[in-house]
């Protein structure tokens, strides 16, 4: 493995971290609308209701930091617990009409503010970057998953 290699990644991950945060804080509006509370809202719009344990499980957080992050976006409205139908004992977290909302309205946003800075870039350079970003974050959660 080639150093210079590894020492660029590393520098440019950084960078990317950043950059993409201030862009965030300058660009979009919903300076309250965290990039927690994104991932959060799209898994539960996308793969439905879900508990606790599943949700920490899926983003490699311990339960404590998910149940802070839960419990701000009940009180926001985002989200709503409800039991699960198959057992009571269990609650599921819910996306609210309201969440579902601010959630397509962000994720608009988000996309409208790459497609300017990806403008000048090629189809095949776009579609390079989402698929290496793709391998990236799988390589990575596969790796903290076996810690």
């Amino acid at each position: 493995m080639n150093r210079e290699d590894i020492e660029r990644i590393e520098l440019e991950i950084a960078v990317f971290v950043r950059r993409a945060e201030a862009a965030r804080i300058a660009y979009l509006k919903y300076k309250d609308f965290d990039r927690s509370t994104y991932l959060l809202l799209h898994r539960l719009d996308e793969k439905g209701a879900q508990g606790i344990k599943a949700l920490a499980d899926a983003f490699q957080l311990d339960l404590s930091t998910l149940s802070r992050q839960t419990a701000s976006l009940e009180a926001k409205g985002f989200v709503e617990r409800k039991s699960d139908v198959r057992d009571a004992r269990i609650n599921l977290l819910h996306i609210t009409p309201y969440g579902r909302e601010q959630l397509y309205e962000v994720r608009e946003a988000r996309q409208q503010l790459f497609g300017k800075l990806l403008g000048d870039w090629s189809d095949e350079e776009r579609r390079s970057l989402g698929e290496l970003l793709e391998k990236f974050n799988r390589t990575t959660e596969h790796y903290l998953a076996l810690k």
